[in-house]
């Protein structure tokens, strides 16, 4: 791999890490305006809810949309016969690198994500939403460091179909 195809894998990483923070916030985002309605002591209608979540799911999908395609006309601007490489090993290691980030961080974020249990009888939706926002990044954390070769695979084919479209 040279350079421009790093930086486009960094790109495409960067685009799927937005696109979990953004999973990951959005009970933020509902908890924020729970606090506002309690704050102004009167109720916010689901309405504006629903068109909240759905602005901020909107714009973080186009944002990590963008990046992703920014990432794909780095590939296409790439040249090949560069003799700067990187073999397929060291990419299994910075697909690993990244799960274990990932498992680590959701690992560290899971006991405060349970807090919720002893203490509330009902079960609030910010709370599994949060939980379940923190699994999703333990698995795709998990995915990436136990399946590498899939992602290596994955980023070779993503690389030939850019390289065959020119």
């Amino acid at each position: 791999m040279i350079t421009q195809q790093i930086t486009a894998v960094a790109l495409k990483l960067i685009a799927i890490w937005l696109v979990l923070q953004m999973f990951l916030n959005v009970p933020s985002l509902v908890m924020l305006s729970t606090h506002l309605e309690q704050y102004q002591q009167k109720a916010i209608p689901a309405v504006i809810y629903f068109w909240m979540i759905t602005c901020f799911l909107v714009v973080g999908l186009v944002a990590a949309y963008l990046v992703f395609k920014t990432a794909a006309s780095v590939l296409a601007t790439a040249k090949t016969d560069t003799p700067l490489a990187l073999g397929e090993d060291s990419q299994k290691i910075l697909f690993q690198l990244a799960g274990i980030y990932f498992v680590v961080r959701s690992l560290a974020q899971l006991p405060a994500s349970l807090s919720f249990i002893p203490i509330a009888p009902s079960v609030d939706m910010a709370n599994i939403l949060g939980l379940l926002g923190i699994i999703i990044q333990l698995l795709a954390g998990l995915w990436l460091t136990l399946c590498s070769g899939f992602w290596v695979g994955l980023m070779q084919h993503l690389r030939n179909a850019s390289q065959i479209k020119k």
